[in-house]
Parts: C-alpha cells; structure tokens; sequence
C-alpha cells in the first residue's frame, strides 16, 4: 500500500473516540515501563562514571602512580628521585586528605588536594583551570559552587577544616562551577597548592601520590626503575587511573545488587509495557476483520500494523524517556555516602546511551508485539477446527511441562553460586508467566461457583465475559501486570530486608565492641580510618566509670584491586571479632589469637583470591610489611572490598604512625555509658574536633549509613510500585472504556447500571486478585533467589528469611489502590446511554 493510503486508514480507525482512547492508554502504560527501565539504568551508571571523570581530569595525561600506603603518606624526597630517571617527563606530586570543610552555615566532608604549581600543564583539566602563578601564590582553597553553597562560604570567605581533632582556618580563593570543571562541580572536593596543603595538614615534606607521565620509548626502562624504587619505599605502583579500577570493585556489591534490582526491573517494565498493549488487541482484531472482506491482503495489514506500532512505540518511547529522567531527579536524589571515606563521590547523574537504548528497545519490542499479535491469531485460525484443538491442548500441556522445569530451575539454583541464582530468577519470572493461564483457569471456575452461590446477576455477568475466548489474551494481560508487578515489589522488599538485617547485625557488633567511643567529628569518622594525635588519655582514663581506655587503629589500604578497611583492635576488647559476622567454628579462638597479637582474620573473599586458609603465614603490605597468621574468616562487614581485624599492637608496627583513630572505652560495671559521656566531652573541651558516643548512639549512625547505602534499592522499589499501580489503573481503565460499546448494548436489554457496575467491579477485583497473588506467592520465592544472590556475589552480611508481611502488605496495597482507583470510572462508565450496537472484544 502507498504511505498516504496507510495514513488515511489509520486516521479513519482514531475517528471513533473508543480506538483514540484505547491508543492514548497503549501509550501511557507503554511510558511507563520505559521509564521505569530508563530511570533504574541511570542509577547503575552514574557512580562509577562519576568517579572516572574525577581521576581523568586529575590526572590528565600520566600514565602511572606511585601511592603511599598509609594515611601519613611518603617524604617528599621520593619525588627528586623519580624526576631522576631518565624517560620521565613529568612527575606531577599529590597530597591528598579527607577533611571536613566547617562553613557559616553547615559542614560538609571533602577530599582535599595540594597539588604542584609546577607541573600543572601535566594535569587533567581540574587543576587547569589555575595558572601556574595563580596556584603558587595562593593560600587558600577552592571549592566547587555547589559545595560552597552548602556549607554558606564563596569567594574570600573563611572556613575552617577539620583535620582529625583539631581545626584550623583558611580562605576560600576561588569557587569552580559546571563550565571550569564540567560535572566534577557536583564532587566533594576542594583544590590548593601543594605546599599551602602541607602546611595546613601538618604534613611538610610528606606526599601521598606521585603520577609519572614518561616518553613512550623508554617505558620498559621506566617501570623498571619505578618499581625498584617502589620495593625501596615500600609504596604501590600502579596505573594513573587505579583509583577508578578501585572504585569499580568497592561499588561492584552495590552495583550488582542494583543491577539485579535494575533487571527485576528492567522485567517489569518490559511486561508492563507489553501488557498494556495487549489490552488493546481487541480493536486490532476487528479492524483486521472488518479490511479483510474489502480486497485487503496479509502484506497489508503487515503494512498497516507496522505502522500503528511505529506511532505507538515512537510517542510512547518519547514520553517514556521524559518520564524517566524526571523520576531520576526526583527520585534518585543522592548518592550513597558511605563511599566518601574511600572516594570522592557527588551527586552527579550520568546518562549513557545504552540506558536509552534498552528503554527504547523494550519499547518498541512491546509495541511491535502487542500490534502484530491480532495477526498471529489470524495466521493460527486459518486451520481446521480439529488441528486448532489439538494444537491448543499440546500447548497448554507444553505450558505446563516447561513452567514446572522452570520452577525446578529456580529451586535447585537456590543451592549453587551467585550467578546461578540470578538465572534462578528468571525462570522464576518465566514460570509465572508460563503458568498463569493455567491458574486464570483454576482461578475462573472458582469464580464461577462463587457466582452461582451469589446468585447475583452483576457476579453471573462477569464469570459469563471472563468466559468468553476474545476477552481470554486481555483478561490474561491484566493478570499478567499485576503479577509481574507485585512479584518485583515483594522480591525487592524482601531482599532488601535482609540485606539490612544483616548490615544491621555487623553494625551491632563492631559497635558493641566498647560501651563509649571518642572519634573525629564527621561522616569520615564511621569507618574509625582518620588518625588523630593521642590528647587527654591520661585524664579520661582516671574519670569515674572508666574502666579501661584502648587505643583503636585504622586505616585503609590497597591490596590487590581492594581497598581494604584495617581495623588494629586494642587488646581491652573482649571480643576483637564480631560474632555474628565470623565464617568458622571456634570464635573464641579467633578473638584470643588477635588480642596476643601476630595474629589476623580477614574478609573471606580476600583470602579467598589470595588462596589463604586458617593458621597460615602471610605478609600484609603495609607500609612497614609485616608477617602476620590467619586466625579465621569474616564477612566483608558491610564495607564491600573487604577488611582486616589485628591487635592494635601489630598496626602500630606495620605503619610508620601509630596515632589513634578513634578510643575504645569500657565502663565499669553499673555506670551510665550516658553519664561517662558526658564527663568524657568535658574533659576534651568544648573546642575539640572529637565527639563521644555510646555504643548505642554510634549503631544508629551506623544503621542510618546502612539504609543510605540500600537507598538506590529503595528508590527503584519505589518506581516499581508507582509504575505498577499507574499501569494496573491504566490498563483496567482501558478494559472499562472498550466495555462502553456492550454496556450501551446491554442496557437495551433492561439491565440497570448498579448490576452492569457490579459486574466491571467484580470482573476487575477477580483480575486483581489473581495477579497480585500471583506474584505475591512467586515473590516471597523471589526473596530466597535475591538474597542467595547478594550473600553469594557480594560477601555482605545477609539473613535469608521469608518476609511475609512484605507479600502481604504488596498485595493489599496494590489491589485496594487499583480498586478505589477504578471505582469511579467503572460507575462513570455504565452511565452511558442506552443503543444498540455491535460491540467488539
């Protein structure tokens, strides 16, 4: 056919105000799961590429690094030897803190930086934004405008900085919005010159990170010596952009977690957009049956549903992709914080073009399929009766056979790793929708009882339509939806609760190590890894209700492609090793071997890549090595690259500083935590860069952390439930519309409007119904599969428990909102007037 033919007959099909309406609701359920998947994909992208764009832009053009293993960094005498070797064109010097920026009017944690004037032309575009003269001659800092508005300071305004316990002031110099570094102003960071940032810190002659950029023909020659001098120094060389390489596994739990959250997601959208196009399919069959007798042959209503589909797809794909970039600025509104003590994470949003891709692709893909099916079960029905039958039975039986193998797929995968059980997941999904047509039917001849016990008119015309074969592919659709969509709410609400259950427990334990800690003031300070000067021990030690003070040590360190937590315990500790987070049989073992010393345990999947089992010898490259023997395993205790647990004795030894980075102090017995606290913080001072807690106070940081960590779960929960009940109302209010037709019909036959509206509610609440317990039974099924998913892949702390209450609320919540929602149109619905037509399934 000519384009100009098909647009006229498409444009004769939205004459009638029941096809429009019909196409607007195809087109609004089909946005929504394409920006329920747009808007979840945006969220896996933006954390790591955010981090990338930081390091690239610091970095420029070097090629490796030499980085200090310790907080207190390398001396400075490490840089005149690199510059000495001959192929290095430039070495560009780096000290970097992470201190608390104090404003007029907040406090913000920022990874600090001092970089050389010198060897500026070296590096990335952050640091060119100054001149040479301009960054030599500065004392002062630079902040991003974001970051200065937030803590109440612009330009020649002073701040203070927050370094471990004390503060000292400085100027803010210059503040750098979006055109100076693009979407780095929206990073935690703040700039000076090297030697302003020595003397703010305290650390002359001390650097924490040496990039290297050398001439191309004499690389082997470079790396040579760099790693000589590397063994010497007792520093790491690695590539210039390890810190993304870093990144990359600290947020790889997260982000395979999220990426199974994205999945489920990216399922749901899909079948959301497939279904509500579905409904649709009983108009397209009748415009199919209507061209047929008038010459039109199947190359034409090819062309012609091509067509419908590439309008529908195309708007509803547009709309989507609005849709979803909304929802990730109102939804997905920050990143998750606890990363910032290992990497300088923002608030950035990053959008790539594969996350549109996949939108659009699922889009268009539900478009097509929904538009061509009319055409399949016109090619299907040209067979003889017989051949139609025995065809149908096959493949219900084949429907059966291969959804109960799915199920078998799924529970059997519950018992091996953890990419076993994400394919458990899905032929979890496929099982669902293999099998509803099966429980739509058990499901119907219920309802047909429950009719005839009624004896109601309004439930006996509802059984009679659900009964009807050309209502059966929008009845199951309906169903479908609301399947899919309860089944993704309660599997990520379950998983999630046991994620956080077992972060929680972590929490519990590494708090409950003391009754009261003294740390430095700020989120840095959560993870106990910012040393301060020792102050006031003697003194706390002798209040009243102190039993014992001890001194903790910590820090991070590079191992391999992790970037570990190390926690040096005090021998005061009772139980130096969380109970509920050790992976052995004899813990008071493990607690005995690490308060004598010499002794560690680690996160299992570190010992695990470094084939270590328990009582073995291994050297911890600290910055003094040290040998140290395997005491046991733990979890990775909620910090996803994992962590070490020594004697604090051992940490002193292997780093070239031994200050504490935070006090560990038990009461005696009968004393109020609650009161020693307070004789704690007016012994440090009211000017003291230390804050007090009870080992109560510090768990409900840690929990808030806990929950700012699973928030991005929270936030695509949040979009699945939304997405779910704006696409349930729209496809049952697309089914109600197409109902006009054969209400004005039946209401010529003397049915009144309260019998024909008990019939739309009784219909819609038994689809309801169906689907959401549906999914609600394969949901809670669903939680096994999501948490054995993230216990396995991740190492974090998981307890695999069935939350019922999840499957329970998911179901009311969503099947009262959708039914109150459709009340109203449903009664709307059958006040339309009373004609005789012929009304089209």
């Amino acid at each position: 056919m000519r384009p100009s033919g098909v647009w006229r007959i498409y444009r004769a099909r939205l004459g009638a105000r029941a096809a429009l309406a019909q196409e607007i609701f195809a087109i609004v359920g089909i946005a929504i799961g394409v920006a329920l998947l747009f808007a979840s994909q945006i969220s896996s992208t933006s954390l790591t590429r955010a981090v990338a764009q930081l390091n690239s832009q610091l970095v420029g053009n070097t090629q490796l690094q030499l980085q200090a293993r310790g907080p207190e960094g390398v001396s400075e005498r490490l840089l005149g030897e690199v510059r000495q070797i001959k192929g290095v064109e430039v070495a560009l010097p780096v000290l970097e803190r992470q201190v608390n920026v104090v404003g007029p009017t907040g406090v913000r944690a920022v990874d600090l930086f001092g970089v050389e004037a010198q060897a500026i032309r070296a590096s990335g575009p952050l640091l060119r934004r100054f001149s040479v003269r301009q960054l030599d001659a500065q004392r002062a800092i630079a902040l991003p405008v974001p970051l200065a508005r937030e803590v109440g300071a612009r330009s020649l305004v002073v701040v203070q900085l927050q370094l471990g316990a004390r503060f000292v002031e400085t100027l803010v110099g210059a503040t750098l919005g979006e055109g100076e570094i693009g979407g780095l102003a929206d990073s935690p960071i703040a700039v000076s010159s090297l030697e302003y940032t020595q003397k703010l810190i305290g650390a002359q002659g001390r650097l924490n990170r040496v990039f290297v950029r050398y001439t191309p023909t004499r690389a082997a020659s470079v790396r040579s010596a760099l790693a000589r001098l590397a063994t010497r120094w007792n520093v790491n060389l690695e590539p210039s952009t390890f810190d993304t390489r870093l990144f990359s596994l600290a947020v790889e739990p997260q982000s395979e977690s999220e990426s199974l959250f994205s999945g489920i997601s990216a399922v749901v959208g899909f079948m959301l957009a497939l279904n509500a196009i579905l409904i649709t399919v009983p108009s397209r069959r009748k415009l199919i049956r209507d061209l047929l007798p008038h010459g039109a042959t199947q190359p034409m209503i090819v062309e012609i549903l091509l067509f419908d589909a590439a309008v529908i797809g195309v708007l509803a794909c547009a709309l989507g992709l609005a849709l979803g970039d909304l929802l990730s600025l109102l939804v997905f509104h920050a990143q998750p914080g606890y990363l910032t003590v290992a990497f300088p994470i923002g608030n950035g949003r990053i959008i790539t073009w594969e996350s549109v891709a996949l939108a659009v692709g699922a889009g268009l893909a539900a478009a097509g399929a929904g538009a061509f099916w009319p055409l399949f079960e016109m090619l299907a029905g040209g067979r003889p009766h017989a051949a139609k039958t025995s065809r149908a039975t096959s493949w219900r039986r084949a429907r059966l056979l291969l959804g109960a193998t799915c199920l078998a797929v799924s529970a059997a995968s519950l018992a091996g790793n953890g990419t076993e059980a994400v394919i458990g997941d899905i032929t979890l999904v496929v099982a669902l929708m293999l099998l509803l047509a099966f429980l739509f039917d058990v499901a119907l001849r219920l309802f047909r009882r429950l009719a005839n016990a009624l004896n109601g008119v309004g439930s006996a015309l509802a059984a009679t339509e659900l009964e009807m074969p050309q209502t059966r592919v929008r009845s199951l659709a309906i169903v479908a939806t609301a399947a899919i969509a309860v089944m993704g709410i309660v599997e990520f609400h379950g998983t999630q609760a046991n994620l956080r259950n077992g972060l929680f427990a972590s929490a519990h334990d590494l708090d409950a190590a003391a009754d009261i800690w003294v740390t430095p003031r700020g989120t840095f300070s959560w993870l106990n890894t910012i040393p301060f000067k020792a102050q006031n021990t003697t003194a706390i030690s002798r209040l009243p209700g102190v039993r014992s003070l001890g001194l903790f040590r910590g820090s991070l360190l590079n191992w391999g492609q992790r970037r570990l937590q190390i926690r040096g315990q005090p021998a005061s500790v009772l139980q130096p090793v969380p109970p509920s987070q050790y992976r052995g049989h004899d813990l008071a073992l493990a607690d005995a071997r690490v308060r004598a010393g010499g002794w560690a345990v680690l996160t299992q999947a570190l010992a695990g890549e470094h084939h270590l089992h328990v009582g073995q010898s291994f050297t911890l490259p600290s910055p003094r090595p040290i040998t140290l023997r395997l005491a046991g395993l733990i979890t990775n205790l909620g910090w996803p690259p994992g962590a070490i647990i020594l004697n604090s004795r051992d940490y002193a030894r292997a780093w070239t500083a031994g200050e504490p980075s935070a006090y560990e102090i038990q009461t005696t017995h009968g004393a109020s935590p609650v009161r020693v606290r307070e004789l704690i913080q007016r012994a440090l001072g009211p000017y003291s860069g230390l804050q007090v807690e009870t080992a109560r106070e510090r768990e409900q940081l840690h929990f808030a952390l806990a929950e700012q960590g699973l928030e991005r779960m929270t936030q695509i929960r949040l979009l699945v439930l939304i997405a779910a009940i704006l696409a349930l109302i729209g496809a049952m209010g697309s089914m109600i519309w197409q109902r006009r037709e054969r209400i004005a019909a039946w209401k010529c036959h003397g049915y009144r409007e309260a019998v024909l509206w008990r019939w739309l509610l009784g219909e819609s609440s038994m689809l309801l119904v169906l689907g959401c317990l549906s999914g609600a039974i394969f949901g809670l099924f669903g939680q096994l599969l999501g948490s054995h998913f993230l216990g396995s892949i991740t190492g974090f702390p998981v307890v695999f428990n069935v939350e019922g209450i999840a499957a329970i609320t998911s179901f009311g919540l969503v099947c009262a909102i959708a039914v109150i929602a459709l009340s109203v149109p449903g009664y709307l619905a059958v006040r339309v007037p009373a004609r005789a037509v012929s009304p089209a399934y």
